[in-house]
């Protein structure tokens, strides 16, 4: 699990300064920087304010994430909780991002970058199962 700690923790630091240049290109007026490419006819205006409201969530879970990484690998303590925390705030938000790009075509229109983000993203979730099923076996309910 420990490469899966120091993967994330890598992974959520390169997110965040994914989102920062994302959020530095939007806020120059560039309404589609990496790694929010548009569809085929560019994003609706209301796009906007949904993918600035996914960014500060995402930098809730980012910062929480790279806590629980830092933690677990420099300061030998695994905190489960803030790891189940963070990791349920970046899957959700993973979730939330790909149904808002994937059906309006962004997708197919830009499938490496895409496709390269849901191979990053991808072994996540197994992190995220083992915190859950170990925090269990440590604190059973009842």
């Amino acid at each position: 699990m420990k490469f899966l700690i120091t993967y994330y923790g890598l992974l959520q630091s390169l997110h965040l300064l994914t989102l920062a240049w994302a959020g530095i290109q939007m806020l120059r007026g560039n309404s589609s920087p990496f790694p929010i490419l548009p569809p085929p006819g560019g994003w609706a205006a209301q796009t906007l304010p949904f993918f600035i409201g996914l960014g500060f969530t995402d930098l809730v879970g980012i910062l929480l994430g790279i806590a629980f990484a830092v933690q677990a690998l420099i300061k030998k303590r695994l905190n489960r909780r803030l790891g189940v925390i963070s990791l349920t705030i970046f899957i959700t938000g993973a979730i939330v991002f790909a149904m808002g790009t994937f059906p309006s075509g962004a997708w197919a229109a830009h499938p490496v970058p895409y496709g390269l983000m849901a191979v990053l993203f991808a072994p996540t979730p197994v992190l995220y199962a083992w915190l859950l099923v170990s925090n269990l076996k440590r604190n059973p309910p009842g």
